[in-house]
């Protein structure tokens, strides 16, 4: 029988963290036919055959997927995106979790868009608890009624993160294939590129929180965040444009930020330094109030 939903998961030297998202799938309420499609991004051959132990165990179905090499996250997503064989497809990244109700009340909303009988392509998120390492987890939400370009952009009422959707499959294939010059921050450009071909985020009507990111900067690279900030700005710069000179300066700052954030998370203190100093001379009033209000931590 072919599986209404196909769930997918790339996977790279974690198979713990595999193992807690495919717990979570398997609590799932809603009772739909589901398949699971791993892409292992050519994981250690000890971490590899776990992943097959994990695969070959299971009650649920779960396809695997070998790449030779490793090949990074966007290229392991387009072989996902390239393996879609089911009318729905919702993402979970390995190491993070979805609460149990949160395909059954994703799919009554998106059951509720599909009746309207709407001609733009959906993809409907929803809320989630943000949890980084040795913090307590905290609540975000999804604000899709706003302008989503610039909200995304922005990158605080609305993020671009995979592991929220449930949509159609065509409206994800549609889009085309993530942009495999952006090691990090390839899931912001996706988002975009669907904004771009006319699509809609939607959110559940449930104000609560459906899954959870295990957050940590530890192993992260800055210089390589702050490269794919740069090549998403300069690859979207008309929308950039779109909103004004001090929009463009903010977000160039927050991406400096970002940067100084990374390296001061890897105890690279000297790199988080020159990161600070660009931002302070991005722009020096906002980086001064919140020295004044933080100190020098990012």
């Amino acid at each position: 029988m072919m599986a209404t939903l196909d769930i997918l998961i790339p996977h790279y030297n974690d198979p713990e963290g595999l193992a807690l998202s495919l717990r979570s799938i398997a609590r799932q309420s809603w009772d739909g036919e589901k398949r699971i499609v791993v892409a292992d991004d050519g994981s250690r051959p000890d971490l590899r055959r776990a992943v097959a132990a994990i695969a070959e165990n299971s009650e649920m179905n779960i396809v695997p997927i070998y790449n030779p090499i490793n090949r990074g996250r966007p290229y392991t997503r387009n072989v996902l995106l390239d393996a879609i064989d089911s009318p729905y497809v919702a993402w979970l990244d390995a190491g993070d979790e979805w609460y149990p109700r949160k395909l059954s009340v994703q799919f009554d909303h998106l059951h509720l868009v599909e009746s309207a009988h709407l001609s733009r392509p959906f993809w409907i998120t929803c809320n989630y608890d943000w949890a980084w390492a040795g913090r307590r987890k905290k609540k975000i939400a999804q604000r899709t009624d706003q302008d989503q370009v610039k909200g995304l952009l922005v990158g605080s009422s609305l993020r671009a993160y995979l592991w929220t959707l449930l949509a159609p499959a065509h409206c994800f294939k549609d889009v085309g294939w993530f942009d495999e010059r952006l090691p990090r921050l390839q899931d912001l450009d996706f988002f975009i590129r669907f904004l771009l071909h006319g699509g809609d985020i939607k959110n559940v009507r449930d104000g609560n929180a459906f899954c959870i990111y295990h957050k940590s900067d530890v192993g992260r690279d800055a210089n390589e965040v702050r490269a794919c900030s740069q090549r998403i700005f300069e690859k979207h710069l008309v929308l950039y444009n779109r909103y004004g000179e001090n929009f463009k300066a903010m977000r160039l700052y927050n991406m400096e930020f970002l940067a100084a954030r990374f390296a001061a998370n890897n105890s690279s203190k000297q790199l988080a330094r020159r990161y600070m100093w660009r931002a302070f001379k991005t722009k020096p009033k906002v980086f001064s109030k919140h020295v004044l209000k933080n100190g020098l931590k990012v």
